[in-house]
C-alpha cells in the first residue's frame, strides 16, 4: 500500500514542474554536515578521547539530547575542512590539543574543555585570571612558561581577553582526595611524603595544610630535570610511611616514576597515584578520573547549559566522578590489609561526605 502511495505522489510530483524544481532546490542546498548542535572535538582518535566523547552521548542521550544532535571530529580532520563552525551553539574540546584548537577558532559559541590538565588549560585560556588582561609580572612569566610547557605547541601569554564562554572540567583530582586515600590505607601513619616539581610546587602549601589536617607531617623536596631523581627522592620516601605521587610535567612524571616505585618498594612504602598505570606499576592504589567519569560529568554540565542555560557551568571545577584502582598484590607484600575496591570507593566517599560537612 506505502509503494502504491509513494508511487501516486512520485507522478504528481513529476507533472508539477514548480513542486519539482522546490524538491530539487532543497536537495541542491541541504546541508553537507549533520545536523548538530554540539561540536565535539578531540585532540586525536586514541582510545581514552574516543572513550570520554562516547560516555558523554551515552550519557547526555539517557537526559534526552539525541545523538544527533553532537557532530565529532578531530583536530586534524578539523584543520583538513574549509567550513564554518559557526552553526554550533556550544564546542565540546577533548584533551589539550583540542582545546588549544578550539580557542583559535573564529567562533564565538561557548566552549567547554574537558579531559584537560588545569595547568594546560590556565595556560591557553585567554580569559586566565593569572593575568587579568595586563602584562604579567616576573613571577606570573615564571608560572606561565611552566604552565604553557605542557601544552602542545608555543602559546603566547598575550591573548586578549574575549567575552566568550570558558570553562573546564579538569583532569587532575582536588588534592583531598590523595589524602583522603592516604588517610583510608594508613590510617595510623604520621609522615607524608611526596616530590614537587615546576608545576606542582605551587600545590605545596595546601597539601602541607591538608596533611596536617589529617595528623600527618609532610616530607618532601622539589625536582627539576635537572636533578638526579635518585638523591633527591631518596631522602623523602626513607622519612616516610606514605608516599603520594602528584603529576607535573609529562615528561617529568615518566622520568621519576619508576624511581618513586622502586624506592617506596625497597623501604616497604605504600604509594598512592594518580592513574590506574600507576597501580599496574606498583602503587598501592590510585584514584582518578576515567574517560567514563569525565564523559558522564560533561553531559550533566550540558545538559545543564542547553536547557536551563546554568551560567554556573563557566566556572572550571574538578572531577565530579572519579574511580579507584587497587593493587592487591602490592597490599600483600607491605602488610597492609586492603578492602575491596568497591568497599574502599564506599569507604571513601563517606569519609569526603564526612569532611564536606565540617
Amino acid at each position: 500500500m506505502d509503494g502504491v502511495i509513494f508511487q501516486l505522489r512520485w507522478q504528481h510530483l513529476r507533472k508539477n514542474p514548480i513542486l519539482r524544481s522546490i524538491l530539487i532546490l532543497c536537495l541542491l542546498f541541504s546541508p553537507q554536515l549533520v545536523l548538530a548542535k554540539t561540536l565535539l572535538l578531540l585532540s586525536s582518535n586514541v582510545s581514552y578521547y574516543q572513550e570520554t566523547a562516547q560516555s558523554l552521548q551515552a550519557n547526555a542521550s539517557a537526559q534526552g539530547i539525541p545523538n544527533n544532535d553532537f557532530h565529532t571530529l578531530t583536530v586534524q580532520e578539523l584543520s583538513k575542512q574549509s567550513f564554518s563552525t559557526s552553526q554550533y551553539d556550544l564546542i565540546v574540546a577533548i584533551g589539550t590539543a583540542a582545546a588549544t584548537k578550539a580557542i583559535e577558532l573564529e567562533n564565538e559559541a561557548p566552549l567547554l574543555n574537558i579531559f584537560i590538565p588545569k595547568n594546560a588549560y590556565e595556560a591557553i585560556n585567554p580569559n586566565n585570571a593569572l593575568t587579568n588582561g595586563e602584562a604579567p609580572n616576573n613571577s606570573q612569566v615564571d608560572t606561565l612558561q611552566a604552565n604553557i610547557s605542557q601544552a602542545p605547541r608555543q602559546i603566547t601569554t598575550q591573548k586578549p581577553v574575549t567575552t566568550r564562554k570558558i570553562s573546564a572540567i579538569y583532569l587532575d583530582q582536588p588534592l583531598k582526595r590523595l589524602i583522603t586515600l592516604a588517610c583510608l590505607l594508613k590510617p595510623e601513619a604520621k609522615s607524608l611524603g611526596t616530590i614537587f616539581g615546576p608545576i606542582s610546587q605551587s600545590a605545596q602549601p595546601e597539601i602541607e595544610k591538608l596533611a596536617k589536617t589529617g595528623g600527618m607531617e609532610l616530607k618532601y623536596d622539589f625536582l627539576t630535570k635537572e636533578d638526579n631523581p635518585v638523591s633527591t627522592l631518596k631522602p623523602v620516601v626513607t622519612e616516610s610511611e606514605l608516599f603520594i605521587a602528584i603529576p607535573d610535567h609529562a615528561i617529568l612524571n615518566k622520568a621519576i616514576a619508576r624511581w618513586i616505585l622502586y624506592l617506596s618498594f625497597q623501604h616497604k612504602i605504600p604509594v598512592i597515584g594518580f592513574s590506574n598505570a600507576y597501580t599496574n606499576a606498583g602503587a598501592i592504589a590510585s584514584v582518578y578520573s576515567s574517560p567514563e567519569d569525565i564523559g558522564k560529568q560533561a553531559a550533566e554540565t550540558i545538559v545543564s547549559w542547553l536547557a536551563n542555560k546554568n551560567e554556573a557551568i563557566w566556572n572550571p571545577v574538578y572531577p565530579r566522578y572519579f574511580t579507584l584502582s587497587t593493587n592487591p598484590a602490592v597490599a600483600r607484600s607491605l602488610g597492609i590489609s586492603l578492602p575491596s575496591e568497591k568497599e574502599l570507593y564506599k569507604q571513601f566517599k563517606e569519609k569526603e561526605a564526612m569532611a564536606d560537612d565540617k
